[in-house]
């Protein structure tokens, strides 16, 4: 079996793989842990579970943490959420509904705990970290994207519930998937301050160059990005089409909030990620664009292993959502 230094041997004639890249990738291979195409969805999920116990970790949180439903009017048993209010929150605080990453098909909002309860911390934020349906959902083939938009106009009508003040600034964010889908509630809700996408999937018909050039990186590959497909867009018959889903076929571009766009340099996802944020500008939307170095697509919840990269990740988030509170 080949080790770490020669899977990413391909790439590392190009880039320059960070160390933690490499330990990431070792660590999967001592844990034996099996890629998507050899899954099942269930399988999949148990797996991200496990996964998000040994890299992603939880935090000592210095405030308030709670759990709430949110009303829904597709379930009655409503969207779980947690909020992360911090002891150095200020008087009015931001907030932040956030949506988890795993391909709208596996995650649960466990997987970004640690991280949003870090950014939280340090930049006075409040952070609703919602648990939306995944997929596939045959009845409901648009589940995650319509728990989006519930949690996100609940938030905005009940600020003070969740810790902010009427005045508080409201915006969404997510990795990935959850990138993918509060790109698609700013095209459905308005009254929104700001955005945070971090490598989201804004391009369901793959067209950039980066699907190719990193079709075959470690874990999150063109083989993975398949069988999440297979598992979800296509349930959906005009998932190229259809806004809500692919972002880059957006007409009301211009309408979006101010954003901050994170993306990893050596993610088939990078290309799309540019492609969007050069979309926005040309709407004339304020868009910061980072691209973290030398790491893969999903460093940024794994904090166990990319000890330094996803505390660089959390560095400009904290500092944007100052600025928004200062703004």
């Amino acid at each position: 079996m080949a080790n770490e230094r020669e899977i990413w041997a391909p790439f590392a004639e190009r880039y320059k793989v960070h160390e933690e890249s490499y330990e990431f990738v070792k660590q999967m291979l001592a844990s034996n842990m099996r890629f998507h195409p050899e899954l099942s969805v269930e399988e999949a999920r148990h797996q991200a579970e496990v996964r998000a116990k040994l890299m992603c970790g939880d935090v000592e949180f210095q405030g308030e943490d709670t759990e709430i439903i949110i009303p829904s009017p597709y379930s009655s048993e409503g969207i779980p959420a947690s909020i992360y209010k911090p002891a150095s929150s200020p008087e009015i605080p931001v907030i932040l509904v956030y949506f988890h990453g795993g391909g709208l098909v596996v995650g649960s909002r466990n997987l970004c705990k640690g991280p949003l309860k870090i950014i939280s911390q340090e930049s006075g934020a409040v952070v609703v970290n919602v648990e939306y349906r995944l997929l596939p959902n045959p009845d409901a083939v648009m589940a995650p994207f319509d728990d989006a938009v519930v949690a996100t106009k609940w938030v905005l009508e009940n600020k003070e519930v969740v810790g902010g003040k009427s005045e508080s600034r409201v915006g969404v964010g997510g990795d990935s998937s959850g990138g993918q889908i509060a790109a698609s509630v700013t095209n459905d809700v308005t009254g929104l301050d700001f955005q945070i996408l971090i490598y989201p999937m804004t391009d369901t018909t793959l067209r950039h160059e980066s699907f190719r050039e990193f079709k075959n990186v470690p874990v999150f590959n063109g083989d993975a990005i398949q069988w999440l497909f297979k598992n979800s867009f296509h349930h959906i018959p005009d998932y190229t089409t259809n806004p809500r889903v692919n972002a880059m076929v957006r007409t009301n571009t211009e309408a979006s909030p101010p954003g901050l766009i994170l993306l990893a340099e050596l993610d088939p996802q990078v290309g799309c990620g540019l492609d969007y944020a050069e979309k926005l500008r040309a709407a004339g939307v304020s868009v910061q664009v980072e691209v973290i170095q030398g790491v893969l697509h999903s460093f940024f919840t794994l904090r166990q292993v990319f000890k330094t990269k996803s505390q660089e990740a959390y560095a400009h988030i904290v500092r944007f959502l100052k600025k928004c509170q200062e703004d």
